[in-house]
Protein backbone atom coordinates (compact mmCIF):
# COMPACT_ATOMS: atom_id res chain seq x y z
CA UNK A 1 0.00 0.00 0.00
CA UNK A 2 1.44 3.48 -1.24
CA UNK A 3 2.06 5.86 2.01
CA UNK A 4 -0.66 8.06 0.57
CA UNK A 5 -3.30 5.23 0.57
CA UNK A 6 -4.18 4.35 4.33
CA UNK A 7 -7.13 4.19 6.57
CA UNK A 8 -7.18 7.49 7.07
CA UNK A 9 -6.42 8.05 3.58
CA UNK A 10 -8.20 5.69 1.29
CA UNK A 11 -7.26 5.59 -2.54
CA UNK A 12 -10.01 7.30 -3.44
CA UNK A 13 -9.32 10.66 -1.43
CA UNK A 14 -7.62 13.35 -2.56
CA UNK A 15 -4.11 14.03 -0.93
CA UNK A 16 -4.68 14.26 2.91
CA UNK A 17 -2.14 17.16 3.51
CA UNK A 18 -4.03 19.19 0.54
CA UNK A 19 -7.31 18.24 2.43
CA UNK A 20 -6.24 19.84 5.86
CA UNK A 21 -4.96 22.63 4.55
CA UNK A 22 -8.27 23.75 2.64
CA UNK A 23 -9.40 22.85 5.95
CA UNK A 24 -7.40 25.16 7.69
CA UNK A 25 -8.22 27.65 5.16
CA UNK A 26 -12.14 27.42 5.30
CA UNK A 27 -13.94 29.42 8.05
CA UNK A 28 -16.32 26.91 10.23
CA UNK A 29 -19.32 27.13 7.97
CA UNK A 30 -17.88 25.93 4.84
CA UNK A 31 -15.13 23.78 6.26
CA UNK A 32 -17.57 20.70 5.88
CA UNK A 33 -19.51 22.01 3.27
CA UNK A 34 -16.57 22.28 1.01
CA UNK A 35 -14.34 19.49 1.87
CA UNK A 36 -17.05 17.10 1.87
CA UNK A 37 -18.22 18.14 -1.84
CA UNK A 38 -14.86 18.46 -3.15
CA UNK A 39 -13.92 14.93 -1.75
CA UNK A 40 -17.03 13.49 -3.40
CA UNK A 41 -16.74 15.21 -6.24
CA UNK A 42 -12.41 14.23 -6.61
CA UNK A 43 -13.54 10.39 -5.80
CA UNK A 44 -17.05 9.80 -8.30
CA UNK A 45 -16.02 12.31 -11.06
CA UNK A 46 -12.51 13.09 -11.33
CA UNK A 47 -10.33 10.41 -10.40
CA UNK A 48 -12.22 7.45 -12.54
CA UNK A 49 -11.42 10.08 -15.25
CA UNK A 50 -8.55 11.85 -15.21
CA UNK A 51 -6.18 9.06 -13.11
CA UNK A 52 -4.48 9.79 -9.94
CA UNK A 53 -1.95 12.32 -10.77
CA UNK A 54 -4.33 14.30 -13.22
CA UNK A 55 -6.67 14.32 -10.05
CA UNK A 56 -4.06 15.49 -7.70
CA UNK A 57 -3.89 18.69 -9.22
CA UNK A 58 -7.27 19.22 -9.81
CA UNK A 59 -7.63 18.92 -6.43
CA UNK A 60 -4.47 21.45 -5.95
CA UNK A 61 -6.09 23.58 -8.05
CA UNK A 62 -9.18 23.61 -6.20
CA UNK A 63 -7.44 24.41 -2.86
CA UNK A 64 -5.61 26.93 -4.64
CA UNK A 65 -8.49 29.07 -5.54
CA UNK A 66 -10.31 28.57 -2.74
CA UNK A 67 -7.14 29.66 -0.66
CA UNK A 68 -6.36 32.99 -2.95
CA UNK A 69 -10.37 34.10 -2.45
CA UNK A 70 -10.41 35.73 0.98
CA UNK A 71 -7.52 37.85 -0.42
CA UNK A 72 -9.57 39.32 -3.72
CA UNK A 73 -12.20 39.89 -1.22
CA UNK A 74 -13.21 43.75 -2.35
CA UNK A 75 -13.08 45.25 1.25
CA UNK A 76 -9.19 43.72 1.65
CA UNK A 77 -8.84 45.68 -1.85
CA UNK A 78 -10.11 48.49 -0.37
CA UNK A 79 -8.43 48.62 2.50
CA UNK A 80 -5.48 48.34 0.20
CA UNK A 81 -6.32 50.75 -1.90
CA UNK A 82 -6.70 53.22 0.77
CA UNK A 83 -2.79 52.59 2.04
CA UNK A 84 -1.72 52.91 -1.28
CA UNK A 85 -3.49 56.16 -2.14
CA UNK A 86 -1.53 57.79 0.70
CA UNK A 87 1.48 56.40 -0.85
CA UNK A 88 0.85 57.65 -3.87
CA UNK A 89 -0.39 60.79 -2.66
CA UNK A 90 2.81 61.60 -0.62
CA UNK A 91 4.64 60.35 -3.84
CA UNK A 92 3.17 62.66 -6.33
CA UNK A 93 3.75 65.35 -3.83
CA UNK A 94 7.11 64.73 -2.96
CA UNK A 95 8.47 64.47 -6.96
CA UNK A 96 6.47 67.65 -7.39
CA UNK A 97 8.29 69.38 -4.85
CA UNK A 98 12.07 67.53 -5.85
CA UNK A 99 10.78 68.98 -9.42
CA UNK A 100 10.40 72.37 -8.16
CA UNK A 101 13.49 72.56 -6.13
CA UNK A 102 15.87 70.91 -8.92
CA UNK A 103 14.45 72.43 -12.62
CA UNK A 104 15.87 70.39 -14.82
CA UNK A 105 15.10 71.20 -18.41
CA UNK A 106 11.57 70.03 -18.93
CA UNK A 107 10.57 70.36 -15.27
CA UNK A 108 7.07 71.92 -15.88
CA UNK A 109 5.59 69.08 -18.03
CA UNK A 110 7.11 66.50 -15.06
CA UNK A 111 5.95 69.00 -12.71
CA UNK A 112 2.06 68.68 -14.02
CA UNK A 113 2.64 64.87 -14.20
CA UNK A 114 3.70 64.70 -10.63
CA UNK A 115 0.75 66.73 -9.26
CA UNK A 116 -1.50 64.75 -11.49
CA UNK A 117 -0.81 61.42 -9.65
CA UNK A 118 -1.30 62.91 -6.22
CA UNK A 119 -4.19 64.45 -7.30
CA UNK A 120 -5.11 61.01 -7.90
CA UNK A 121 -4.09 59.69 -5.08
CA UNK A 122 -5.99 62.37 -3.21
CA UNK A 123 -9.46 62.01 -5.02
CA UNK A 124 -9.29 57.70 -4.75
CA UNK A 125 -8.69 58.61 -0.70
CA UNK A 126 -11.82 61.40 -0.98
CA UNK A 127 -13.95 59.17 -3.04
CA UNK A 128 -13.57 55.86 -0.94
CA UNK A 129 -13.90 57.42 2.50
CA UNK A 130 -16.78 59.45 1.42
CA UNK A 131 -18.15 56.61 -0.48
CA UNK A 132 -19.25 59.20 -3.22
CA UNK A 133 -20.98 56.38 -5.39
CA UNK A 134 -20.11 54.53 -8.04
CA UNK A 135 -20.40 56.86 -11.08
CA UNK A 136 -17.87 58.77 -9.01
CA UNK A 137 -15.50 55.92 -8.64
CA UNK A 138 -16.01 54.71 -12.34
CA UNK A 139 -14.58 58.37 -13.12
CA UNK A 140 -11.49 57.61 -11.34
CA UNK A 141 -10.91 54.52 -13.78
CA UNK A 142 -9.21 56.75 -16.54
CA UNK A 143 -7.39 58.07 -13.24
CA UNK A 144 -6.12 54.32 -12.91
CA UNK A 145 -5.04 53.59 -16.64
CA UNK A 146 -3.41 56.78 -16.11
CA UNK A 147 -1.43 55.68 -13.18
CA UNK A 148 -0.64 52.35 -15.07
CA UNK A 149 0.32 53.97 -18.25
CA UNK A 150 2.67 56.28 -16.62
CA UNK A 151 3.80 53.63 -13.93
CA UNK A 152 4.70 51.85 -16.70
CA UNK A 153 6.43 53.69 -18.53
CA UNK A 154 8.82 54.90 -15.60
CA UNK A 155 9.44 51.59 -14.84
CA UNK A 156 10.50 50.52 -18.73
CA UNK A 157 12.75 54.14 -18.50
CA UNK A 158 14.36 53.23 -15.56
CA UNK A 159 14.93 49.70 -16.38
CA UNK A 160 16.87 50.76 -19.79
CA UNK A 161 18.50 53.71 -18.32
CA UNK A 162 22.55 53.78 -18.02
CA UNK A 163 21.12 55.37 -14.46
CA UNK A 164 19.03 52.81 -12.57
CA UNK A 165 17.68 54.47 -9.65
CA UNK A 166 15.76 52.48 -7.24
CA UNK A 167 13.34 55.06 -5.73
CA UNK A 168 11.92 55.56 -9.43
CA UNK A 169 11.69 51.38 -9.52
CA UNK A 170 9.70 51.49 -6.20
CA UNK A 171 7.20 54.58 -6.98
CA UNK A 172 6.91 53.40 -10.84
CA UNK A 173 5.65 49.85 -9.10
CA UNK A 174 3.61 51.59 -6.64
CA UNK A 175 1.74 53.62 -9.24
CA UNK A 176 0.80 50.21 -11.17
CA UNK A 177 -0.48 48.58 -8.19
CA UNK A 178 -2.53 51.85 -7.08
CA UNK A 179 -4.08 51.79 -10.74
CA UNK A 180 -4.45 48.31 -10.34
CA UNK A 181 -6.17 48.56 -7.40
CA UNK A 182 -8.57 50.86 -8.13
CA UNK A 183 -9.87 48.90 -11.64
CA UNK A 184 -10.31 46.15 -8.87
CA UNK A 185 -12.40 47.68 -6.14
CA UNK A 186 -13.98 51.09 -7.42
CA UNK A 187 -17.04 51.23 -9.12
CA UNK A 188 -18.17 47.70 -8.56
CA UNK A 189 -21.11 47.46 -6.56
CA UNK A 190 -19.81 44.45 -4.73
CA UNK A 191 -16.85 46.26 -3.62
CA UNK A 192 -19.28 48.88 -2.01
CA UNK A 193 -21.02 45.68 -0.20
CA UNK A 194 -17.50 44.89 0.50
CA UNK A 195 -16.74 47.55 2.38
CA UNK A 196 -19.57 48.41 4.73
CA UNK A 197 -19.49 44.92 6.42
Amino acid sequence: MAPQDSPLNPPTAPPRWAEVLLERLLTAADRQTLVGDLREEFAEAVLPQRGRLRADLWYLRQVASLAIRPLLAPARFRRSLLLSSVFTLLCGCWLAWMESLLRHPDYLSRFAIDLGIAAVGLATLVTSLLHLGLRIERVLWAGAVALIAIGAQAFIHNATSANFEGFVLIVSLALIAQGALMLLSLGRPAARHGSAS
